[in-house]
Parts: C-alpha cells; sequence; structure tokens
C-alpha cells in the first residue's frame, strides 16, 4: 500500500520548518558579532537560561572574553586552560605532570612569574595535578590537591568567597589579616611570613594586605570535598568578571529569603553597575580599583577600610593560639627551635598531631626549610610522604634519584604483555635527574625517592607533605641520622664494594649533618682539584646521568 502525503499535511510540515528554523535565528542573534569562537558559543548557551536576569549575567560574562586570546569554552562561564575549572576573575594556570611541550617529550617547565599577560603583582598560578595520564597512575595521591600561589599589592583585599575544598594557605611574603566565617562566627586574624592558616571547606575568607608599601605572596594548598581534583569558588558579590552565586536562585526565592522587593535585592546584592550613583558608592567604598587586575577578585581599599578590616584582628603568638583544638587557629612554622639546624641551614617542620588538629584529619605536614648560600641539604628521602614543594625566595639546584626499568622504553601496551616477563628479571638503571629551581616554582618531592638541595643563592622553600602520619625524614650521608650507618658493619662487608670498616671510616669523613657546605672537603683542601665543569660540561654528563630539566619531568621516570 502506497502512502500518499495530504496537501495539509505538506502545508503543516511547511510551518514546522519554518517555525524551527526563526526559532533557531533568534536564539543565535550574536553570531555576527564575534569572531572568536568561545565567546560565540558561550553566548549561544545563554539563550538556555530561564531566568532573564541569569540570561543577562551570562551574556555580560560571555562578551568579555571576545578579545581574550586565552578563551577556552566553559558552559558554566568559567575561562582558562582546558584543565582547570576556576573563577572567570582569577589568573591561575593549571598543568598536569604529564603535559609535554613537544615531541620529543621534554616535559615543560612550571616557572613562577610568567603565566601569561595577567598583571605581575596581582594574580592567582594554579598547578593542577587532576586527571593525570596514564604514565602518572603510580601518584593518585596528586589528583585531590591543587596548589595555588596569589600575589597582590599593598592595601589590596582578596574579595569574600568560599570553595568546595578545603585549604591551607602559608604567608611567603608580607602582612596579611585574614578573615574566616562561618553561619554564627568570625575570625580575623593578622599573619606575617611563615604562618599558615587552614580555610575550611564552605568557610567565607577574605585576605587584605594590609601594608603600604610590599606586596603579599600567599602559597595555598585545595583539596576539593567533592569531586576529586575539582572544586568550584563561590562568590556572594558580582564583579565585572564573576557573578554572584545569589543570581542563581529564583525571584520569588530571593523575595521571601530576603522579605524585600525584587527591584531592591537587585539594585543592592546583584547588579554590578546601576549607574553613576552606584559607581560613586563603590568607588568611595573600595577606592579605585587596579590597573593591572580588571578582574575583580582583588581590590584596592583605602587606608579607613584597612583600619576597619584590622580593627578586630589577633595577632599570632609565638606560643601559638589559646584556643586548643579549633582547626581555624592559625600555625607559626617557626614556633620554637627549628627540627633541624646548623651553621648551613635549618628546617621548621609542623606534623600532623593532637597539638595540630588544623592538619591531623587532612593527614598532612607543613615544612620550612632554609638553605645558605653555597650549602647543600644531604641527600634524604621521606618514608611515606609525597611533598609538594614552592620555591619561596633564591635559586638552587635539585638532584633526585629514580629507578627506571628498560623496558619503560617500550610502550605501554608491549610493556603489559611482558608484564609477567618483566616481574621475573629486567634491568633497573638508577638515573639521576636534576632541576634549576627559582622563587615560584614547584616540584615534587615523591616518597621513597633520595633528593638533594643545592643553593647557589639563599633558598628557602615551603612543603605540604602529603600522607604525612608517621613519615620519617631519612638522611644518606652526614654524621647524625644517617641510614647507612645503621647498617650493621658485616651487612656492609655484603652488599658495598670495600670492606664494612672502609665504609665506616668514609660514613665518619663528614663531620656535620642535615646542612653541609656544598663544596666538597677535597676540593678545598686539594690546590691540584681539577676546577670545576662548565655548566655546559655538567649539562652534558645529567643529559647521560639520565635527566636534565625541572623537577616535574622526573615524574616521567617512575613509570
Amino acid at each position: 500500500m502506497r502512502g500518499r502525503v495530504s496537501p495539509l499535511m505538506l502545508l503543516l510540515g511547511i510551518l514546522v520548518l519554518a517555525s524551527v528554523s526563526a526559532t533557531h535565528a533568534k536564539s543565535s542573534p550574536y553570531q555576527k558579532k564575534t569572531e572568536n569562537p568561545c565567546a560565540q558559543r558561550c553566548l549561544q548557551s545563554c539563550q538556555q537560561e530561564p531566568d532573564d536576569l541569569k540570561q543577562k549575567a551570562c551574556e555580560s560574562r560571555c562578551t568579555k572574553l571576545e578579545y581574550d586570546p586565552r578563551c577556552v569554552y566553559d558552559p558554566r562561564g568559567h575561562t582558562g586552560t582546558t584543565n582547570q575549572r576556576s573563577p572567570p576573575g582569577e589568573r591561575t594556570r593549571g598543568r598536569q605532570p604529564g603535559d609535554y611541550d613537544d615531541d620529543r617529550r621534554q616535559p615543560r617547565r612550571e616557572e613562577g612569574g610568567r603565566w601569561g599577560p595577567a598583571g605581575p603583582r596581582e594574580r592567582e598560578r594554579e598547578e593542577d595535578w587532576r586527571q593525570p595520564r596514564e604514565d602518572w597512575r603510580q601518584f593518585q595521591n596528586l589528583q585531590n590537591h591543587r596548589i595555588v600561589q596569589i600575589e597582590a599589592k599593598p592595601n589590596t583585599l582578596v574579595l569574600p568567597k568560599h570553595a568546595d575544598a578545603d585549604n591551607i594557605l602559608v604567608i611567603q611574603q608580607g602582612q596579611a589579616t585574614v578573615t574566616v566565617a562561618n553561619g554564627n562566627n568570625r575570625k580575623s586574624f593578622n599573619l606575617d611570613e611563615g604562618h599558615a592558616l587552614r580555610i575550611p571547606s564552605g568557610f567565607i575568607s577574605y585576605i587584605l594586605n594590609r601594608h603600604d608599601n610590599q606586596n603579599l605572596r600567599v602559597a595555598k594548598i585545595s583539596m576539593p570535598v567533592n569531586t576529586p581534583g575539582q572544586f568550584e569558588d563561590f562568590f556572594p558579590a558580582s564583579s565585572r568578571d564573576q557573578s554572584s552565586y545569589l543570581q542563581g536562585f529564583s525571584r520569588n526565592t530571593l523575595e521571601a529569603a530576603f522579605n524585600a522587593e525584587f527591584n531592591e535585592i537587585r539594585r543592592v546584592l546583584l547588579e554590578e553597575n546601576a549607574g553613576g550613583e552606584q559607581e560613586e558608592r563603590g568607588q568611595r567604598r573600595w577606592s579605585t580599583r587596579s590597573s593591572e587586575n580588571n578582574e575583580g577578585v582583588i581590590v584596592k581599599v583605602s587606608k579607613e577600610h584597612v583600619e576597619e578590616l584590622t580593627k578586630h584582628a589577633k595577632s599570632v603568638s609565638k606560643k601559638g593560639s589559646e584556643e586548643e583544638g579549633d582547626i581555624t587557629n592559625p600555625i607559626n612554622l617557626r614556633e620554637g627551635e627549628p627540627d633541624l639546624s646548623n651553621n648551613f641551614g635549618k628546617l621548621f617542620e609542623v606534623k600532623p598531631d593532637k597539638k595540630n588538629p588544623q592538619l591531623q584529619d587532612l593527614d598532612m605536614m607543613l615544612t620550612c626549610v632554609e638553605i645558605k648560600e653555597g650549602a647543600l641539604m644531604l641527600p634524604h628521602f621521606n618514608s611515606k610522604a609525597m611533598v609538594i614543594v614552592v620555591v619561596n625566595k633564591g635559586t638552587g639546584n635539585l638532584e633526585l634519584v629514580a629507578v627506571r626499568k628498560e623496558q619503560q622504553q617500550r610502550g605501554r601496551r608491549e610493556e603489559e604483555e611482558d608484564e609477567d616477563e618483566e616481574e621475573e628479571g629486567s634491568n633497573r638503571e638508577v638515573r639521576r635527574y636534576t632541576a634549576r629551581l627559582k622563587e615560584g616554582d614547584v616540584f615534587i618531592m615523591p616518597a621513597a625517592h633520595p633528593v638533594a638541595i643545592n643553593a647557589s643563592s639563599e633558598l628557602h622553600l615551603l612543603g605540604f607533605g602529603i600522607n604525612a602520619e608517621n613519615n620519617h625524614r631519612i638522611f644518606l650521608a652526614g654524621d647524625k641520622d644517617n641510614v647507612i650507618d645503621q647498617i650493621e658493619k658485616q651487612a656492609k662487608d655484603l652488599a658495598f664494594p670495600g670492606s664494612g670498616e672502609q665504609v665506616e671510616k668514609l660514613i665518619k669523613n663528614q663531620k656535620e649533618s642535615h646542612f653541609v657546605s656544598a663544596r666538597p672537603q677535597s676540593q678545598s683542601q686539594s690546590p691540584s682539584s681539577p676546577e670545576k665543569e662548565s655548566p655546559e660540561k655538567e649539562d652534558q654528563e645529567e643529559e647521560n646521568q639520565g635527566g636534565k630539566g625541572p623537577l616535574l619531568s622526573i615524574l616521567k621516570a617512575f613509570n
């Protein structure tokens, strides 16, 4: 039986097609207004917003993306690289340790102070270890941690926000007043260099640089609580590039919640700039926005507001806070005597124990290391903690030792096919990986992997230790805490080429512990000692040994 289409049905079909075409044309009015695909897709997504206020806020965000060369589309309104999820008002850079710059598989360098066109004094930089590649699957502990570095000019305020992540921040430089608030309590602390503070998930916080002349630098580690490796910042107030989360609620909900007319709520809480009068109030309230930072996350404040914001802030005493058990109490990393100290350097450490509930439930430790110019932190390793290290000050060199299997040079698929054979017997090669360090660099010290750090200028390091409970720092040289010295003489006889007596005599040559002069004693005493090799020769030797470059490259050794 052959089907027949009546003229009426044909007419209805034409009308439906015309309606769909008109609707599509109506929903895409911005396609001709921008050539940036990112902004175009963002504007198209705004048509799906059911509420006019939400749609307007969405369009406001999208239009700012048109001339942003870094724009990458995100339906939530965020911008940045494809592996970061950050508020649009923050300058961030996320990168995974498995990322490479070129086909030669040379790893990228994570350098401080070089992350795009952001202003050099007000920015946030983010290190992202989410969704590691197959090559990094054994470093799964990193997936749920992100490092953020913040730098702000004098007399500026990082606007209030909360996040679905636990945060620990450490003051690297300057003077800050940090306020933390929940539903029924608010605390403000005056923090200086070396002070740390935990900001629990869901707590609103804001950071003030109260100094008149000095920039503020803060390092922060974030641990998401909802989705591993992913967190969102929520801002109660709107600014140029971000919307208040209050705009997500319906008009009826807002009117009922605030017991006020919607126009008043919108005028007081939701609008960015409602005209000259409000703009004038904004200038009186916040002074002038920085010319280098238009994101709206960090704003300039007046002297009067600095005084008001610091009026009730508490200072951190050397003995610590008197309120025991409060996870929002600040921590003084330099409290008391250093854990390790001599003329060449010192190390302070705060461990996750009952004395430090701020760190205990996170199983995290904080470490502050200061190495004098020309000194060496002796080869050592952490027994179980993986440490993310931020270079706070100075320059130096780092060496890390790893064991690679020859079969790692082959493809992962071929390696897995021969896994049984590999377990039975494969050549293991000890390789040295090096990194040149400078301020702002971030690197990783995997557990149980020996490292040594050489300071070419006075070097200050800040470490965030993960999985830190019952961790031990074990040294491989030096007069004290030397694990090789603990090996019985008979075992030394069997393990080393020299006799046990010769090994013990060699160990006793080093009279210092933990930190020593980086210049070998034999060089300083022997006039016939060869001159130090040129950097080019050292680089060539390091390539032959197995890996020249920054420490993030070292991760590729651990397949």
